[in-house]
C-alpha cells in the first residue's frame, strides 16, 4: 500500500533536484502521519537527468539519514514509466513476503534558475548546479536507447519526431480530417489545463482555451506536424515527488493511520520493440493494449470502474491511444495532474507525480483509480490500478514484462514506396528541418527514409491538411548515409 506522498516545485527561483528530492521524500514523511520515512529501509530512484552523480539512490539515503543496505538502493531505467513498474515490483515483493518501507521518488531542474536546458529564464541567468560527490564517469548511451541508432539516422531523434508518427497513422485510420483529429487534441489539451490550474505542484496554472490550442503562430509554433508547442511536453521544469509503501504489518507497527492508506491492486506491463521503425503498426500499439488487457483481468475490473485516471500524456496521440483501448471513461479528463505540457514534464518522474495526485483523489473521495505511463518512444508500457479498499486476494502482478514483435525493417530499400505514416519537423524560426516517411515498399518490405527539407513538393503535400499523405505512393532512393523518400 501507498502510506505517503510528497510533491515539490520550484518555478521562480533556483533548484537542485537533490533539494527536490529531499523535500518531497520529507513531505511524503510527514503526509503518512507517522515516522515512516526513518523507516525506509530501500530506495527505488528514477533516473535524475539533471544531477550528474553516479550513486543519487545512495546521496538521497545519507542525506535523509537513511541505514538502507547497498543492494536495497536501486535506480530505474529512463522511462515514463518507472514509476509504475518500480511500484510493481516493491508491491511484488511484498506480496512474496518481504517487509518494510520503500522509498520511490525521483526529480529534475532543468528549469529558471539551474543549468539545466532550459535554465536562460526571463532575465537571461544562469544558476548553479551542485557540483557531485563523485564525479559521473565517462557518459555511455543508456541502455534504453539499444536498437535506435538506425531511427537516429533518419530523423526520429527525440520523442518529439516520433509521437505525431502514431497521430497521423491513428487519424488517417478512422477517416478523420486533420481539422477533426486537432480539434480533439485541442478539447483534451485544453481539460488537462484546467486540471493544472487546481494542482498546486503545476508548473503552469494558467488556463489554455481550444482556440489558443488551435492557433499556429509565434507564441505557438508548429515543431512536429501536426503537433504545435503547446501540444507537447514541457521538460524545463524544476519538480521533485515521491511515495513510501510499506506492508500491512509494518504499517500498522508504524502507526500510520489507515486513512492514510491507498491499496495497490493490481499492476502489469509489456514493451515494443525499441527499434521504432520496426513497428507492427502505427494506427495502434499492441503492447498498450497487452499491459491494459492484462491488469483489466488480473484485477477483475472494467473502465466502469475507474473513478480516476491517469493517462501518460506527453503528446495528444498517448491519451488517444490509450482512451481507444480503455473505451468510454467517465471521468472528464484523462488525467488527475494535468498532463505534461502544463502540469510539466520531469523526465522519467512524472507519473510519481501521477500516483501522489492519485493517492489524494483516492483519499478524498474514495473509489478506484487507473494509471498508465509510457516510456521512451512509446515503447514500454505499464499500467497500475489503486483503491481506497484492498482486493480480495491481495496484489496481483503480470510478473515477467513481454516484448513483443516487431517487423524486419530494409534499410537499403529503394523503389516505390507507399506511406504508412508521417511527420514533418520544424526549425524555431518556422523553417522545415526535415520530414520522415516510415512504409512499405512495392513488395510489402518496411521502410524508413527521410524527406530532405529542400523538397518542398513533398513537404507541402504531407502538411498541407488538403489530401490524407498516408496511402500516398512516391520513390525511396538510398543516398550516402540514408534513405530519401519522394512524392
Amino acid at each position: 500500500m501507498i502510506i505517503g506522498v510528497g510533491q515539490a516545485v520550484r518555478r521562480d527561483e533556483g533548484a537542485e533536484a537533490r533539494a527536490l528530492i529531499l523535500e518531497s521524500a520529507r513531505a511524503a514523511g510527514d503526509d503518512s502521519a507517522s515516522n515512516a520515512l526513518r523507516a525506509v529501509s530501500a530506495v527505488e530512484m528514477m533516473r535524475v537527468g539533471s544531477w550528474r552523480d553516479d550513486d543519487v539512490p545512495g546521496r538521497v539515503a545519507e542525506e535523509l539519514g537513511l541505514s538502507v543496505a547497498r543492494e536495497r538502493l536501486r535506480t530505474s531505467p529512463t522511462g515514463g514509466e518507472s514509476p509504475l513498474r518500480a511500484l510493481d515490483a516493491v508491491a511484488t515483493r511484498i506480496a512474496a513476503g518481504e517487509s518494510g518501507v520503500t522509498l520511490i521518488a525521483g526529480a529534475e531542474a532543468n528549469g529558471p534558475g539551474t543549468n539545466g536546458p532550459g535554465a536562460e529564464g526571463a532575465r537571461g541567468r544562469r544558476g548553479r548546479w551542485e557540483m557531485p560527490a563523485q564525479p559521473r564517469r565517462g557518459f555511455r548511451m543508456p541502455r534504453e536507447f539499444n536498437g535506435m541508432s538506425r531511427a537516429f539516422q533518419v530523423g526520429i531523434v527525440r520523442a518529439l519526431d516520433f509521437f505525431p508518427l502514431y497521430e497521423n497513422a491513428l487519424r488517417a485510420s478512422e477517416g478523420a480530417s486533420l481539422a477533426v483529429g486537432q480539434a480533439e487534441s485541442a478539447r483534451m489539451w485544453a481539460e488537462l489545463s484546467r486540471v493544472a490550474v487546481g494542482n498546486p505542484f503545476a508548473w503552469s496554472r494558467d488556463a489554455v482555451s481550444e482556440d489558443t490550442l488551435l492557433d499556429v503562430g509565434p507564441s505557438n509554433r508548429m515543431v512536429a506536424f501536426p503537433y504545435s508547442k503547446l501540444l507537447t511536453a514541457n521538460p524545463f521544469v524544476n519538480q521533485g515527488a515521491a511515495i513510501l509503501v510499506a506492508d500491512d504489518d509494518t504499517a500498522r507497527s508504524l502507526g500510520v493511520p489507515e486513512d492514510r492508506w491507498v491499496h495497490v491492486v493490481g499492476a502489469a506491463g509489456a514493451d515494443e520493440p525499441a527499434d521504432s521503425r520496426a513497428r507492427v503498426a502505427y494506427q495502434r500499439n499492441p503492447a498498450l493494449e497487452l499491459a491494459v488487457d492484462r491488469v483489466r483481468a488480473l484485477t477483475d475490473t472494467t473502465s466502469d470502474d475507474y473513478d480516476h485516471v491517469e493517462l501518460y500524456s506527453c503528446f495528444p496521440s498517448m491519451p488517444k491511444l490509450s482512451a481507444r483501448v480503455l473505451g468510454p471513461l467517465r471521468p472528464a479528463s484523462v488525467s488527475v495532474t494535468g498532463g505534461l505540457t502544463f502540469f510539466g514534464g520531469p523526465g522519467s518522474n512524472y507519473m510519481t507525480h501521477g500516483l501522489a495526485s492519485m493517492v489524494d483523489l483516492l483519499r478524498a473521495n474514495g473509489g478506484t483509480g487507473f494509471l498508465h505511463g509510457v516510456g521512451m518512444f512509446m515503447t514500454k508500457h505499464h499500467a497500475v490500478v489503486l483503491a481506497d479498499r484492498p482486493r480480495n486476494g491481495g496484489f496481483v502482478t503480470g510478473g515477467d514484462i513481454p516484448t513483443l514483435p516487431g517487423v524486419d525493417v530494409v534499410d537499403d530499400y529503394e523503389g516505390r514506396g507507399t506511406i504508412e505514416t508521417y511527420t514533418v519537423m520544424y526549425a524555431r524560426d518556422g523553417s522545415v528541418e526535415r520530414g520522415v516517411v516510415i512504409g512499405r515498399g512495392a513488395g510489402g518490405e518496411r521502410f524508413a527514409a527521410r524527406v530532405d527539407a529542400a523538397d518542398t513538393t513533398t513537404t507541402s503535400t504531407l502538411v498541407s491538411g488538403e489530401v490524407e499523405p498516408v496511402g500516398l505512393a512516391g520513390t525511396v532512393r538510398r543516398g550516402d548515409d540514408v534513405s530519401q523518400f519522394h512524392l
